[in-house]
């Protein structure tokens, strides 16, 4: 755990460095320390009631650019680094040991947002305008305007990665319906939907509110408005982990469509800047979505390590009785179910926005690569798990019958 505390933390810390340097302005002391305040942002509503249709990132502004430093140049006081690697070993130590849903889960993720945001490029047809723009300013804006702000934003990258190291935070390794079950206040809370997942953003952004992190928060945060975009981005990418609730879905792919459709029934009257904005947020939500089951589109060694860990967890879930399913009964055809409306579709989104590049296609590849070896494999696969982990737990049975102790 300790690596991956180092790594998340160096990753941070160089998206950190970004963010100031896109201010110009590296010296702490010139900005205002924000106060302590969890409930600054949201009032009370619960993070289900604050997603945002539409977030607007910062306009481009050739100046901010011109004055922008170099991101290796910017010095982060010992005490900000201190401050955010002990979040990180905060947030490290909130994950339970299950075994996908777990802190080397929430990095794989993270791994994932980071090598997405390192591959955003403009659409293929404005390469030729990019690499003949006679300035670097007309390079910079138009790489702005067709990856619809992301590339020029650091806090929004920011956000992404931070988004993805907490978004499993406190998940107890059974879906929404059993929690609900066994935690009913706080299912009240939430009102029923996204329990888990608002309950990781609340734990987490509590956390970040907490006076150790003043300095942290004041170096990242120059601005109220840039801790409100934050918040919108974060709560926004949080949410969209939760790809059960019917709702959620349904409200996404209403905005997919209106970003991204050309027929006259998704097309609507709006503003440039709101259109520009609206696929952004939309393409963040995708981002996280993807990086959250990145591993069903990587090689198939990676899909089968985390397929395991999944099947491992849910069936161990059912064996302790904390869920009625037996995961074995719907393994193998659940995943071919997986992948043919849920993966593949998604995949085809990342290529659809124009965004990604080449990852998109990588993506994609891999995903119908994987999904006709688990066509082939899968009933096989399932059977050789079940008889693991079926072993695996009467033999944790029979140690907790003779020596008392439990597995």
């Amino acid at each position: 755990q300790t690596r991956l505390i180092d790594w998340n933390t160096e990753t941070l810390l160089g998206l950190l460095k970004k963010v100031v340097a896109r201010r110009g302005d590296s010296s702490p002391s010139r900005r205002r320390i924000l106060e302590a305040n969890p409930a600054m942002l949201h009032g009370g509503s619960i993070p289900l009631e604050e997603v945002k249709e539409i977030i607007e990132l910062p306009e481009f502004n050739h100046r901010t650019g011109k004055k922008q430093q170099d991101p290796d140049s910017v010095e982060i006081s010992s005490q900000v680094v201190s401050q955010l690697r002990e979040y990180v070993s905060c947030i490290a130590n909130q994950y339970r040991n299950n075994a996908f849903h777990n802190f080397e889960h929430a990095s794989h993720v993270a791994m994932s947002v980071i090598k997405l945001l390192s591959r955003i490029v403009a659409p293929r047809e404005m390469e030729a305008e990019i690499i003949g723009a006679a300035n670097n300013k007309k390079t910079a804006a138009t790489l702005h305007d067709h990856t619809y702000g992301i590339t020029s934003d650091p806090l929004t990258q920011f956000a992404c990665a931070f988004s993805a190291l907490i978004h499993d935070v406190d998940h107890v390794g059974v879906p929404n319906t059993r929690l609900s079950e066994d935690m009913p206040h706080m299912a009240e809370k939430y009102t029923y939907r996204s329990v888990a997942e608002q309950n990781s953003l609340d734990i987490a952004w509590q956390m970040l509110m907490e006076d150790r992190f003043t300095e942290l928060r004041g170096t990242l945060f120059a601005t109220q408005a840039e801790l409100q975009r934050f918040r919108e981005l974060v709560v926004n990418s949080v949410m969209a982990t939760d790809i059960v609730d019917k709702d959620l879905k349904q409200l996404r792919n209403g905005r997919w469509d209106k970003a991204f459709k050309k027929d006259a029934e998704s097309r609507i009257v709006e503003s440039e800047r709101d259109a520009v904005n609206r696929k952004a947020t939309i393409v963040i939500e995708h981002l996280i979505q993807a990086s959250d089951i990145s591993h069903t589109m990587q090689h198939w060694h990676v899909y089968r390590k985390w397929n395991e860990r999944l099947f491992e967890e849910m069936y161990t879930a059912f064996r302790e009785g904390r869920s009625e399913v037996n995961p074995a009964t719907f393994w193998s055809k659940g995943e071919i179910g997986f992948f043919d409306f849920y993966i593949i579709p998604l995949a085809r989104k990342l290529k659809e926005c124009g965004v990604f590049g080449v990852s998109s296609d990588e993506f994609l590849n891999y995903a119908i690569e994987n999904r006709r070896e688990w066509e082939a494999r899968g009933e096989e696969i399932t059977a050789e798990m079940v008889a693991k982990f079926g072993k695996e737990f009467e033999s944790c049975e029979e140690d907790d019958e003779s020596d008392g102790y439990m597995c």
